[in-house]
């Protein structure tokens, strides 16, 4: 049991803490919108995270159609993440209590896990592994988690975000969401050139 739980620990912690679109969007939202809108976003792993496990368990089998899915899902995902990133890089004006959009910020983060093929990645094969190889009672353990160790990471991302928000200036707050508008444009290049080997892995394979 202790495996399963220490393995979840320190997987989620390991998504959760680097750098990726969603701890952008709970980052962007929580400067935009509050830490509330930040902490919304970071629960977007508890709408996603489910469908794509029993995607991942129903699949597990077939690594022909993973690999090509993955691969359509990591190019539909890097050109929504650079348009995304255009939006963002199209702010003229700072207004701290203002928004960024009206969209619901945890309807973006959703849209934008959805599309992030880390996800996918992880379940299909050694989140999936886990769960085929241990009980219910395990498999359970390491998936519940798995993922609230990931939102608890992501929360502290816009605690983090919401603590240094009250010092940022006008031109701060600007550096700082173009910093974020940039990140995600090379999210998004690399989410298209890791479609494009995944292409050329899944082609071979045929």
């Amino acid at each position: 049991m202790s495996e399963f739980f220490f393995s979840a620990l320190s997987f989620g912690l390991a998504a959760g803490l680097k750098p990726g679109p969603l701890g952008v969007i709970v980052i962007q939202q929580t400067l935009a919108k509050g830490l509330l809108s930040g902490f919304r976003a970071s629960l977007a792993p508890l709408i996603t995270d489910g469908p794509i496990i029993i995607a991942a368990l129903c699949l597990l089998s077939n690594f022909k159609s993973i690999h090509l899915f993955v691969a359509l899902l990591s190019l539909v995902g890097g050109v929504y993440l650079i348009w995304l990133a255009r939006k963002i890089l199209a702010i003229k004006e700072i207004l701290l209590a203002g928004k960024l959009s009206t969209e619901s910020s945890i309807l973006q983060a959703v849209k934008v896990n959805l599309l992030n093929p880390s996800p996918y990645l992880f379940w299909f094969t050694v989140g999936g592994a886990y769960i085929l190889r241990g009980s219910a009672l395990e498999s359970t353990v390491f998936v519940s988690t798995a993922i609230l160790t990931l939102i608890a990471s992501k929360f502290a991302m816009a605690l983090l975000a919401a603590f240094f928000r009250p010092v940022l200036e006008s031109r701060g707050y600007l550096l700082v969401m173009k910093a974020l508008g940039l990140s995600m444009v090379f999210f998004g290049m690399a989410s298209i050139c890791q479609a494009y080997v995944l292409l050329q892995t899944s082609g071979s394979s045929f």
